[in-house]
Parts: structure tokens; C-alpha cells; sequence
């Protein structure tokens, strides 16, 4: 079955320079250490930053979703037109099935999916709807739901962290977040 989200960005990829993609996959290998021990490839970076599109868009893509979006993806390194191509990705009728094609089921990797998809739709207030999207995720990831549970809530607090514009807080549930990765 063709999934939307890793076809396109196979595309991308190909098309790319070979130059500027080594260069790319440089940059991103050195910054997309997750603090909880894993890495993730270029192509999975630009996957993620799109399923977090996905996730956190569901009811919508607000600006302060679009900017946790954006601050994800400078923080993975990722060059600026492949940051221009997740935010022109076009998520009409991509699911929630779709992104969680993109990760082993019950990996770190799925666990870091479903806290950064949470994390950046909880930038504006977790809806209704972008909390059934996290949880089916969840599901679908094959996650404990204890720990999507926990995952939800600190996603939620932190959204209200950075709304307040509490960066102590925030770097308090980062580390959070990281311990409750350790449980995978």
C-alpha cells in the first residue's frame, strides 16, 4: 500500500542533489541525536516533520502549530527547502494510519513521533479531535496506553508552558519526556 507521506519524501530525496543531500544527511545525523540515545535519517526527520503535520493538523494547522512545526525541524537541521517542502506537503486525505506506517510498532522512534505530533498540536491547546488522532496513533504505534496517557499529559503541559512563556518549565518537562522514552 502506498503511503503518502514516505512516497513523497522518497521523491524529494531522489530528486535532490547529491551534493547538498550528503551535505543534508551530514547535518542532520550530527543534530537529530534524540536526548533519549536514538538518531533518525534524513528521510526519517523529514517523515516525522510531516506526520507531526498530520497529527498536529487535524483540526487544522494554527500558527503556533505551524511555528512548533517549524522549531522541530530547525532543530533536526533540516535545510531549509526541505523545511518548505514539509510545509507545502499537502495532508488532505493522509491518516493517522498512514504516519504510523513510519516506525516500528512499540520503537522509540514511534514514541518520539507520538510526543512531538502531541507536543506541537497542544502549541495552541490540545483539541478534542487532535487527542482521538494521538491516541489512535498510540494505538496503532502499539504504545502502552499508560504511556500515551503520560505522553498526552505532558504534551499538554507543555503546550501551556510555552504558551505562558515558561522556558524553565518547558526544559523541565523536555526532561520529562525523555525519562518516560527510557521505558521502551
Amino acid at each position: 500500500m502506498a503511503n503518502p507521506i514516505s512516497d513523497s519524501t522518497q521523491r524529494l530525496l531522489d530528486d535532490m542533489d547529491p551534493e547538498a543531500r550528503a551535505h543534508a544527511e551530514r547535518e542532520v545525523a550530527v543534530n537529530s541525536v534524540r536526548a533519549a540515545g536514538f538518531k533518525l535519517s534524513l528521510g526519517e526527520e523529514v517523515n516525522l516533520a510531516k506526520a507531526v503535520k498530520v497529527i498536529a493538523g487535524v483540526d487544522g494547522l494554527s500558527r503556533e502549530e505551524l511555528t512548533g512545526l517549524k522549531f522541530l525541524m530547525i532543530m533536526s537541521a533540516l535545510p531549509y527547502d526541505i523545511q518548505q517542502h514539509v510545509v507545502a506537503f499537502e495532508t488532505e486525505g493522509v491518516t493517522v494510519e498512514h504516519a504510523s506506517e513510519l516506525f516500528a510498532a512499540g520503537s522509540q522512534k514511534g514514541c518520539y513521533l507520538l510526543s512531538g505530533a502531541t507536543t506541537v498540536a497542544a502549541a495552541d491547546g490540545l483539541s478534542a479531535e487532535e487527542e482521538a488522532s494521538a491516541r489512535e496513533l498510540g494505538q496503532r504505534l502499539k504504545l502502552a496506553d499508560k504511556l500515551v496517557n503520560v505522553l498526552i499529559a505532558e504534551a499538554r503541559a507543555t503546550g501551556l508552558a510555552m504558551r505562558k512563556g515558561d522556558p524553565e518549565l518547558v526544559d523541565e518537562l523536555k526532561r520529562l519526556r525523555v525519562a518516560l522514552f527510557g521505558y521502551l
